[in-house]
């Protein structure tokens, strides 16, 4: 996949040596048998310089350049001391108004999805409601802050996370074994596997995660998300008087419309940049609160209609005491918890350090360097700290871990390629903004704050899932090409690379692969089966890996998902001036790589 040897013509022959005269040793370095590869830039011009091949296949335990390799702790060991020195300074750096802003905005957009996911666990799993699910995103935040070498990155509980829950209650329950304690016992397993990788440097191997992988990860979160926020509003006809049912699918609808008109403000020409940046950062929260509001005026409010159900104080869902009894159920179940918490680690692997790339993308030009290792550990404990309790483990969240960061960006307007962007020159890393998002989390766990989340109807909820669906497809290039597919030849237009590199067959070719991956696991999730989803979405690195390359050209490759280990490796050590030297491809085609769902003329957040 590389570019094509260079070799040199052989050297004369050395003359002959008279009898007992030895020979010289040449100095000389024997030439490379391959050009160097090197990072491309665009030209003066702005076309795009050919793409070098992909990087070199790594084996498990070692590699050509030693840059992966067995050696316990190693990771962990360097991220502690490249951190370390700024711990202190990540806390001084706090105190300012643009940390206030991110404070607010991120609460704002992590709470709604919570409640949403809350709502769905307590429908299915019974045992499992809104005081869990925030109590475990208050505890899982709160740790990370204080303790993980990246403090930007915003955990709390996820869509896959819902849906491996919501697996393990169904195990569970057809194998006759106490959910609870089963549960817990298997965030216990998936803690010590998560410690033990780290141990192992096993974040390493996300240099192999493509756009390929996240991309389709992506898409198919969205559709999970859209297909619950549907079959909510089915279950309205089918559960509910007509007149109730009419007022859900009103308020679910006005949430989306809403939702989105307040997400595009920033291309408004009414009020200043300020105010449009805030109406759009808070659009999807103030649309909540509007039709919730909405709810209760005049004959609506008459009508009788589901609201999010929580308890008068703080307490569990179903009474039970917060620390769960490891020893209510049998040994072999404790075993057999094993298999759920292989998946819960297969899914954080990659959902979670997946989301910590986005948050520390190379144009945001982060200056403390990374620490995927020990926030992996870190994480292992935030996990054990989920499981004794039982209630939900929590990871990385997207889009609000780069969002989070974005929000903390000081931006400079400049231009480029003709059009005015916003260049991040510094972002505030500090770690008060997540302990305080996370502290601000724990008080809605208890009253009054836990009555005003009862007021919220469960039709706005539905209405926030398709939300979010829907505008997690923007900048995702899998759903760009699934719509050049379907547009008229004549009037196909991309501003992608590959559109102009690749012959348009191939794209199909390419696009119908990755939607046949993304159907078939979405199709694995509505199954008894959905349990092993982590493991298919894991299997994804593979089949980029091994698969494609057997099915498509080099050059095709690295223009529709460029792979490059050894620059990943070194953007994922370095701070952000090396990840900007080691950028393999253009930076809008990196942020494109990692599934970011904005473009760079909106990084300025908050204030």
């Amino acid at each position: 996949g590389g570019p094509v040897a260079q070799r040199l013509p052989p050297p004369p022959p050395p003359p002959p040596l008279s009898p007992g005269a030895r020979a010289p040793v040449s100095s000389a370095i024997p030439p490379p048998l391959v050009e160097p590869r090197t990072c491309p830039s665009r030209s003066s011009a702005g076309d795009p310089p050919p793409r070098p091949g992909p990087g070199p296949s790594l084996s498990l335990f070692s590699s050509p350049s030693n840059t992966m390799k067995l050696d316990l702790f190693r990771g962990i060991q360097d991220d502690f001391a490249r951190r370390k020195p700024h711990y202190v300074n990540d806390w001084v750096d706090g105190w300012n108004l643009k940390t206030l802003a991110a404070i607010l905005f991120i609460f704002c957009t992590s709470i709604g999805p919570a409640v949403t996911f809350a709502e769905l666990l307590q429908s299915e799993v019974e045992v499992i409601g809104v005081v869990e699910v925030l109590l475990s995103t208050a505890i899982s935040a709160g740790i990370f802050s204080i303790f993980a070498g990246q403090p930007l990155v915003i955990v709390g509980v996820t869509g896959p996370v819902s849906i491996l829950t919501i697996s393990i209650y169904g195990m569970a329950k057809a194998l006759d074994i106490n959910f609870i304690p089963f549960y817990a016992w298997a965030q216990i397993w998936a803690a010590l596997m998560h410690m033990a990788l780290a141990a192992l440097n096993a974040c390493d191997y996300i240099a192999y995660v493509t756009r390929f992988s996240c991309e389709t990860f992506g898409i198919l979160i969205a559709t999970i998300y859209l297909y619950t926020g549907i079959s909510g509003v089915v279950k309205y006809f089918n559960e509910d008087s007509f007149s109730a049912a009419l007022l859900q699918l009103l308020i679910t609808l006005g949430t989306v419309w809403l939702a989105e008109r307040l997400s595009l403000a920033k291309n408004w020409s009414v009020f200043n940049e300020t105010a449009r940046d805030l109406i759009a950062d808070y659009g999807a929260t103030l649309a909540l609160v509007f039709w919730a509001g909405v709810s209760f005026i005049g004959r609506a409010g008459d009508t009788d209609i589901p609201r999010v159900d929580t308890p008068s104080t703080f307490e569990t869902t179903s009474g039970r005491d917060w620390f769960v009894d490891l020893g209510d159920i049998e040994g072999w179940a404790i075993v057999l918890a094993i298999l759920p918490g292989i998946i819960i680690t297969v899914l954080f692997i990659f959902d979670h350090n997946v989301s910590s790339l986005m948050a520390q993308d190379p144009e945001l030009n982060l200056k403390k360097g990374a620490a995927y290792h020990l926030d992996f550990f870190v994480l292992g404990f935030c996990i054990l700290a989920t499981g004794i309790l039982g209630i939900p483990p929590c990871n990385g969240l997207i889009p609000q871990a780069p969002l989070h960061t974005k929000a903390l960006a000081v931006t400079r307007v400049t231009e480029k390629n003709g059009v005015k962007i916003h260049k991040v020159e510094k972002v505030y890393e500090q770690r008060f903004s997540n302990l305080a998002q996370a502290l601000m989390t724990l008080l809605m766990c208890f009253p009054p704050f836990l009555d005003v989340i009862g007021f919220l109807p469960q039709a706005s909820l539905n209405g926030l899932f398709i939300f979010m669906g829907l505008a997690s497809f923007d900048g995702n290039q899998f759903f760009d090409r699934m719509m050049l597919m379907i547009t008229e030849a004549s009037q196909r237009v991309s501003s992608h690379d590959f559109f102009q590199e690749v012959s348009f067959p191939s794209i199909k070719k390419f696009t119908a692969f990755q939607l046949l991956c993304c159907a078939v696991i979405f199709g694995i999730t509505l199954t008894p089966a959905a349990m092993v989803f982590p493991l298919l979405i894991a299997a994804l690195v593979a089949l980029r890996v091994y698969l494609l390359p057997k099915h498509f050209e080099d050059a095709e490759l690295n223009s529709l998902d460029f792979l490059d280990v050894e620059g990943t490796l070194a953007r994922l050590g370095g701070s952000g001036d090396a990840q900007a030297e080691h950028a393999p491809v253009p930076t809008e085609e990196v942020a494109a790589n990692k599934g970011d769902i904005e473009t760079e003329v909106e990084l300025t957040r908050g204030a």
